[in-house]
């Protein structure tokens, strides 16, 4: 025998030895540690997977004071959405032998000739015109040509079996996408920042995967089969189809003479979310983007709550792609949104809306908001806005119209032109506005969202906290006998009249700067501070809208003396307009400050609710306090410069607010530059209601007397009707 014989038996023992620990080292890698990711791929290459839809939950409201009726202001429409398979479509037997006959093909050109008349309405953004009749033999020559070329189009569609469009990455900085374009990848493309991949063009996909993977953020091993070719399953043809639509479709797909060949079209239902009042609290509702996602209000904060969660078919695939029953497949069911009832009063949010529509036009003001609530328990009655928008049009809001350039010019030299109104400058040099002016400002809830100098409004709040903090009565005395100099400033009455010794009374009654700054310095800053954090400025109120505005109210430490003066009469500090009718509602309550209760109850799929009570904060001031401010309240109105609120036959308490406003620093004077307001309540013995009105930039009048005053006038003598409130005699 050999001499080397065996050492060559142990040489091949050690070979194979390695070459099992290769193997097993190999194995254990793929079915051990990358597990996960090949069955995914396996999963996407051997399993065919539908969405189940949940039906989006509703917005309600109470119908009115007098029902337990509810009505919706966003509910949904199910209307179809027509899908196909173009596999089944070319072959209705598909799947069932490699071989079909020739008589058991499908005939898209057929289905496409069929369906082009019925769908074509469905597109008519996209081919800017829409024939109206869906009888081929009554339309004009234009609409025949507009029908020829949309039947070809879908039947391009429904003989389209590879997958030839999938997205990679969405927008790709610029840099990285010169990159991209220089390396000339086949089947890789840039449309607008996104990176396109044409599996069909793409012969090596590991090859290209390794090359775009790190331009993308992503590896080649999960790029990879994203680049592989793949049949395309389940095509997306025409969504919101109407039920008369739907009806002769699936008449077709009944035919006898058409069943076999329109096998592969299916129909199913889709919610589509639909604001049946319109525009009523738009700005409070919301509305639901093109992708189906909650924007502003309720729709935003409550998306996850509203939404529900989407159901799953899933099953197992054969390799030519047609689903195995029984086959790892499963049903994953869809759950339901919860529905969301607010606070709201429809009948009271309708009436308020048409009086600020109407009174911001007749004063002529940028904007205007009103809330109504009930100082009581802290529920909003109403958030109204003007200018307003139509939540099933949303989208109405960006349209635009283009000016010239020295139109522009010409506008921003023209001092009776309103400087506020946006103009839109494109990278052309190009020059557009706004059709409704504001754009998509008009989606803020700006009694929530917006911060302002509240103004005189807020001498209310600190003759309340001097009376009770014993720093005066009503009849104290203040020799009123000119401006009072401060640092550097002078504080004036706004009517520019000072008579001597006046009491708190009239400090109220005629709004007066000077008696605020008597009071203020008898408080100190440390106090005016604490009554205003009190009354709930400078912090948020926890209403359940994004986006709520904290406010500013700097530490009373920081403040010089003319600053505690003029936060005393509403300037030098924020607020928005919820807290200012919130902190009235403590006026009108005996001194409570109320959480504002927005959301009523939230309820879900089974009936189970989740109930919202009214929340006291804290109180603010005492029983005795509150009886002495409202009488000095209503006193303003029926003797004061508040006598634009009175309503004949009813007792009503307010305060009017006149804000300045600032551009680069220095205040603004004259007509179209102050922001104007009442607030107040009602009726005296027992306060019902409280309404804040806020008209922006009014250009009749500068004063919340002689403008928001009325407003406030007209929706009280409202709730006054609504509420059955008998007047005195």
């Amino acid at each position: 025998m050999n001499s080397d014989f065996p050492q060559r038996i142990k040489l091949l023992k050690i070979i194979f030895v390695l070459l099992y620990v290769i193997f097993a080292v190999r194995l254990f890698d793929l079915q051990i540690i990358q597990h996960e990711r090949y069955d995914r791929q396996a999963r996407l290459q051997h399993e065919k997977s539908s969405v189940l839809t949940a039906r989006r939950g509703k917005i309600l409201v109470q119908k009115n004071r007098y029902s337990n009726e509810v009505t919706p202001l966003a509910t949904n429409h199910t209307l179809k959405m027509l899908f196909v398979d173009p596999l089944v479509l070319q072959q209705p037997n598909f799947g069932s032998k490699d071989e079909i006959k020739a008589a058991e093909r499908g005939n898209p050109q057929l289905v496409a000739e069929k369906l082009a008349p019925l769908l074509i309405n469905a597109h008519c953004e996209e081919l800017d015109s829409c024939p109206f009749e869906m009888d081929p033999q009554k339309m004009n020559p234009l609409e025949q040509s507009i029908l020829q070329a949309y039947q070809q189009k879908l039947a391009a569609i429904f003989m389209e079996t590879e997958r030839r469009r999938v997205v990679l990455n969405m927008n790709v900085d610029p840099l990285r996408q010169e990159t991209i374009r220089a390396l000339n990848l086949p089947g890789i493309k840039i449309e607008r920042g996104n990176v396109i991949a044409d599996p069909v063009q793409i012969s090596i996909p590991h090859e290209v995967a390794e090359e775009l993977a790190p331009l993308i953020g992503s590896t080649s091993e999960e790029l990879s089969p994203l680049l592989q070719k793949r049949k395309k399953r389940y095509v997306e043809i025409s969504h919101k189809i109407s039920p008369e639509i739907s009806e002769k479709i699936r008449e077709l797909k009944s035919n006898p003479e058409l069943k076999k060949i329109f096998h592969g079209i299916q129909l199913t239902d889709e919610y589509w979310r639909y604001y049946p009042e319109k525009t009523l609290a738009s700005q409070t509702i919301g509305f639901l983007d093109r992708t189906g996602t909650g924007q502003y209000g309720i729709e935003g904060r409550f998306d996850e709550v509203l939404r529900g969660k989407e159901g799953l078919i899933s099953g197992a695939t054969t390799t030519s792609g047609q689903q195995i029953l029984g086959a790892g497949s499963g049903i994953q069911g869809a759950q339901d949104g919860s529905d969301i009832l607010l606070s709201l009063d429809r009948v009271i949010q309708n009436a308020v809306e048409k009086i600020l529509a109407e009174d911001v036009r007749v004063f002529d003001a940028d904007s205007g908001q009103v809330i109504v609530l009930d100082p009581q328990t802290g529920r909003i009655l109403a958030m109204a806005h003007a200018p307003t928008f139509d939540p099933n049009n949303f989208g109405d809001v960006f349209a635009t119209f283009e000016i010239t350039e020295k139109q522009e010019e010409i506008d921003r030299e023209d001092e009776n032109f309103n400087q506020r109104i946006p103009t839109i400058k494109t990278d052309d040099e190009s020059f557009f506005r706004y059709f409704n002016l504001w754009g998509p400002r008009v989606f803020r809830n700006k009694i929530v969202s917006d911060e302002y100098e509240p103004g005189s409004v807020i001498k209310s709040f600190t003759m309340a906290a001097a009376i009770n903090a014993d720093e005066v009565t009503p009849q104290t005395k203040f020799d009123d006998n000119g401006p009072v100099e401060v640092d550097e400033f002078k504080i004036r009455n706004s009517d520019e009249e000072y008579n001597g010794p006046t009491t708190m009374i009239d400090v109220i009654n005629r709004s007066l700067n000077t008696g605020i700054a008597f009071i203020t310095r008898k408080m100190g800053a440390q106090m005016v501070y604490e009554y205003l954090k009190n009354f709930g400025f400078g912090q948020f109120t926890d209403i359940e809208i994004d986006g709520e505005a904290k406010g500013q109210v700097e530490f009373w430490k920081d403040w010089v003396e003319s600053e505690l003066i003029t936060r005393g009469f509403g300037q030098g500090f924020t607020a928005s307009p919820l807290q200012v009718a919130m902190a009235y509602g403590a006026l009108a309550n005996g001194g409570y400050l109320m959480k504002p209760l927005l959301i009523e109850k939230i309820i879900a799929p089974d009936g189970s609710e989740e109930v919202f009570e009214p929340e006291r904060i804290h109180r603010v001031i005492s029983e005795e306090t509150y009886q002495t401010i409202k009488a000095m309240l209503l006193n303003s109105v029926e003797n004061g410069v508040a006598r634009g609120a009175r309503v004949r036959g009813h007792s009503v308490m307010g305060k009017t607010g006149t804000s300045q406003t600032y551009q680069k620093g220095k205040v603004l004077t004259g007509l179209g530059t102050t922001i104007a307001s009442f607030a107040g309540f009602g009726p005296y013995d027992n306060p019902q209601f409280v309404i804040l009105v806020k008209l922006d930039y009014p250009k009749t009048s500068q004063w919340g007397s002689e403008t928001a005053a009325g407003t406030f006038q007209k929706i009280a003598t409202f709730l006054f009707n609504y509420y059955q409130i008998p007047p005195k005699d």
